[in-house]
Order: C-alpha cells, then structure tokens, then sequence
C-alpha cells in the first residue's frame, strides 16, 4: 500500500453520526462521534445513519507499516526493532492503527501528529 495524503477515508458507523462531527475508532474500520478527552482520528463529511457508510477527513496521513506483534485497530504504535511498530510503549507514539493486525503483517496506520 502505498503513503497516502491526509484525505477522506470511508468507515461504517456504530451510531447514527451529524455532519462535521469528530470521530474515533470504535471497532474494526467502524467509526463513533468521539466524546470529551477522547482521541478521535477525522472529521465525517456527511450526516449518516447507524450502520451506514461515513466519510471522514482524516487529521493525518495514512501509510503502510509492519507489525512486531498483534495490534488492534485504534491502539496507538509505538517503535519496535528492525524498523517495524508495536503496541508496546517503547518512545515516541508514531501512530494510530486504522485496522488489527497480526505479527508480521502489513497494516494501515495513520501518523500521529508531531510531539509539542
């Protein structure tokens, strides 16, 4: 898969969603309005029902990366050996799992924003 601008991106929804609403991952490439406190991951474009398909404007771009180890799908990465992510703490978060994955795998991940 190859590097992505930052752009829209399609998700089912968990609940019925309003136009311009922030919104996290809420399970495996389904998307819920994020609440206070809570990391969201874009903003939907359009209103849409529970159930239907959202397109979000992602905050960050989305790449390819692999894992060492499971990671699921809304966890944040972290930095492992050989140039690949975990969901162990290790540094700097790097990004944000759009999807679960297995050890070894490719997987999308969107990039987190730069340290403040």
């Amino acid at each position: 898969m190859p590097q992505k601008n930052a752009g829209q991106k399609g998700f089912a929804t968990s609940e019925a969603i309003s136009r311009a609403v922030r919104v996290k991952l809420a399970a495996a490439k389904t998307v819920s309005a994020a609440g206070a406190g809570e990391e969201g991951i874009g903003t939907s474009i359009d209103a849409v029902a529970s159930g239907g398909q959202c397109s979000v404007e992602l905050d960050h771009k989305s790449v390819e990366a692999t894992a060492s180890g499971a990671i699921t799908c809304g966890n944040p990465c972290y930095p492992a050996a050989s140039g690949a992510v975990s969901a162990t703490v290790n540094g700097r978060r790097v990004g944000i799992a759009l999807e679960s994955v297995t050890d070894g795998n490719k997987f999308e991940m969107m990039i987190a924003p730069p340290a403040s």
